[in-house]
């Protein structure tokens, strides 16, 4: 019998690499989301639009559902705190009450390394039975939501939760999608050097393809039900780095500079992105107000143990972060999200 999926947050980032990944394995994929079905959605998928923090029938929409993939959640980007509480964790509470009173055999919740905060020092590198201290409302509301999964998990079910890293790759809108944008925008200005702060910021990522391969492993794994997982490469390059990898992508050069906000000023960089639109580019990816915004944060707890993820049997298909950004970029400039 083929296996059936609800996937939350079903016209988001990760859902958008998910989705059909789940209906090219032969899942019966039914999905959930605020809005509207997205035209790139697969056919064979069924789309609902449901509220999961307000008064729509969950058990009606979990009904024949074996397996939860909830992605739902709003992030610190475009929300408020109280969104993203409620969102996250009244949203979270009433899904997996429903998930048990329904019957559903696996619940996997996409959470967030967030919950281990960036100011109180955890044990390096940090495991995930660690006791979390979120410092900010994104990854309280994600600890919060996770504390709703637990206790579900303490009353029966089988719930797996995945902690990834920042991710990136075609596709995305965010983080490692901004500073490409930044790149680009300094490029179209005429610059052929990239001005970056001297101090290095040591930073992590996960290819979105990465971390839908250690979804559905999880997902099926008979050893990962009731813990938590970090997804994350095991190498961590520094802001640095990742400004040599964009700058060769470019053909420009880094400049290394004793101020922390070197660079076009915001307002120049929205000028000049405004004429890129104007020349057909997408209004896809977020332009930062913070030049850099993703290289720019330090994190006492950045290096993590994935060493619960591999004992699995799980491998990184991309591992090569030149190779991951090049194709990123190429996949940009080919759907002009970026010129």
């Amino acid at each position: 019998m083929a296996r059936s999926a609800l996937v939350t947050g079903g016209t988001g980032y990760i859902a958008s690499h998910l989705v059909p990944a789940l209906v090219e394995r032969g899942w019966q994929v039914r999905s959930c989301a605020r809005g509207g079905r997205p035209p790139s959605m697969p056919e064979e998928v069924e789309h609902h639009a449901v509220d999961l923090s307000g008064t729509d029938d969950l058990d009606e929409v979990l009904s024949g559902v074996s397996h939860v993939f909830h992605l739902a959640g709003a992030s610190s980007s475009r929300s408020s705190d109280e969104e993203m509480w409620r969102s996250n964790v009244e949203g979270t509470t009433r899904l997996v009450e429903a998930a048990r009173r329904t019957g559903v055999e696996r619940f996997l919740y996409m959470s967030s390394t967030s919950v281990y905060g960036e100011e109180v020092q955890l044990p390096v590198p940090v495991p995930e039975d660690v006791e979390p201290c979120p410092s900010r409302s994104y990854g309280k509301a994600k600890w919060g939501a996770e504390q709703a999964v637990w206790r579900a998990v303490e009353r029966g079910l089988a719930g797996v939760v995945v902690r990834p890293v920042s991710v990136f790759g075609p596709g995305n809108t965010k983080l490692l999608g901004s500073a490409i944008l930044d790149v680009a925008v300094e490029r179209f200005a005429g610059l052929d050097k990239l001005d970056v702060h001297r101090e290095p910021v040591e930073q992590r990522l996960v290819h979105v393809d990465d971390v839908v391969a250690a979804t559905l492993h999880l997902a099926v794994h008979p050893d990962s039900t009731g813990r938590a997982f970090n997804v994350c490469l095991d190498t961590y390059p520094t802001s640095h780095d990742l400004v040599g990898i964009l700058a060769d992508l470019f053909s420009m050069s880094i400049e290394l500079s004793d101020d922390p906000e070197c660079g076009l000023p915001p307002e120049e960089r929205a000028r000049v992105r405004d004429r890129m639109l104007a020349l057909g580019m997408q209004d896809q990816i977020l332009l930062s107000k913070e030049r850099f915004r993703l290289m720019r944060k330090s994190n006492l707890n950045n290096r993590l143990d994935i060493g619960a993820l591999t004992s699995t049997g799980f491998r990184f298909a991309h591992s090569d972060l030149p190779s991951s950004i090049a194709s990123t970029v190429d996949w940009y400039r080919q759907h002009r999200w970026i010129l």
